[in-house]
């Protein structure tokens, strides 16, 4: 008998807080020709000659400032909850579709669980919900490459349904809005609102990835569900560069040292790039960039946290299924 199986797919983080499984993961993360597009003659040299040796050391203390207490990185704890939350929604309404889960990188990637899940039972049709809320070639489209080499020299193919991204979906952009009107009734409305996204290098930008500006409808249609005035109330920007090429800004450490120097005391901060909070959300925000526009001469940086195991999220990816 065979069965409708929804997955899940994040990308991955180690699996332990060790130099050795940061590595492993590094390795994984960095050799995908999706993510660094050089060519491997240049690239392996300087991945395995320079930023395995070095980087690996210096994130174990970046991942230890947000390890959570059952053991685990916060993006793989809040997947698999999105994933449980998910199934144990679909049981409610009397749905008998698998809610399964995965990742790009890591021990629970896409070929073991897709094989684990097709041992369990047999996948008549598949549900691959990519947990990037903007399409990236350089993440959705990985996705899409595991999936399609899984099934590459299979004799059964199930039924496969692809959802490459959800940055306009009314109840994304509500959820979104809910997080913002929370956090103002619990902490006060700060003086602006900084909405960051992850960068992108420039040159996948002009070879046709859509990403930037789906990040930008994004921004737009939060700001409108807030009531916010674009570019004023709410600032858009960019984070996490790596490398020396070009990315797309304007950069998210550089957008705060402007309001800062601009005398804005207090700011907001939401990344609506990721639906669970991970490195770049709880380290690279929270602590590294609040540490910044501090020392620059703001009052406060508030972290609003990502939709992580909210209902409201549940909901959303119960709707991208229809």
């Amino acid at each position: 008998m065979s069965q409708k199986l929804v997955l899940l797919v994040n990308l991955g983080s180690p699996e332990q807080l060790s130099v050795a499984a940061i590595r492993k993961f590094l390795r994984l993360f960095l050799s995908d020709q999706r993510v660094v597009g050089l060519p491997r003659l240049l690239w392996y040299p300087i991945l395995y000659g320079i930023i395995l040796p070095l980087r690996s050391k210096k994130l174990l203390h970046k991942y230890r400032q947000i390890w959570l207490e059952n053991d685990c990185a916060p993006l793989i704890h809040y997947t698999k909850e999105q994933a449980r939350l998910l199934q144990e929604h679909l049981q409610a309404i009397g749905d008998t579709a698998r809610v399964g889960y995965a990742f790009c990188y890591g021990a629970e990637d896409i070929k073991a669980q897709l094989a684990k899940y097709s041992a369990q039972q047999a996948i008549s049709e598949l549900v691959v919900v990519p947990l990037y809320p903007q399409y990236s070639s350089s993440t959705t489209a990985a996705v899409f490459d595991q999936i399609s080499h899984y099934y590459q020299k299979s004799y059964s193919v199930p039924k496969i349904k692809f959802i490459n991204s959800f940055a306009d979906h009314p109840l994304y952009i509500k959820a979104l809005a809910n997080q913002v009107r929370e956090h103002w009734a619990s902490n006060g409305r700060a003086d602006k609102l900084v909405v960051s996204f992850h960068s992108l290098p420039v040159k996948l930008v002009e070879n046709g990835d859509s990403y930037v500006e789906e990040c930008k409808l994004t921004y737009q249609l939060l700001c409108q569900a807030l009531e916010l005035e674009p570019e004023v109330a709410a600032k858009l920007c960019f984070q996490s560069k790596f490398g020396r090429a070009e990315w797309v800004g304007p950069a998210t450490d550089a957008t705060l040292n402007v309001l800062a120097r601009a005398e804005i005391a207090t700011v907001d901060v939401i990344c609506p790039g990721f639906v669970s909070d991970c490195l770049e959300t709880l380290e690279e925000i929270a602590i590294q960039n609040r540490e910044l526009f501090i020392s620059r001469g703001g009052r406060e940086l508030r972290y609003i946290p990502c939709l992580n195991a909210s209902s409201e999220l549940t909901i959303l990816l119960n709707r991208l299924l229809a």
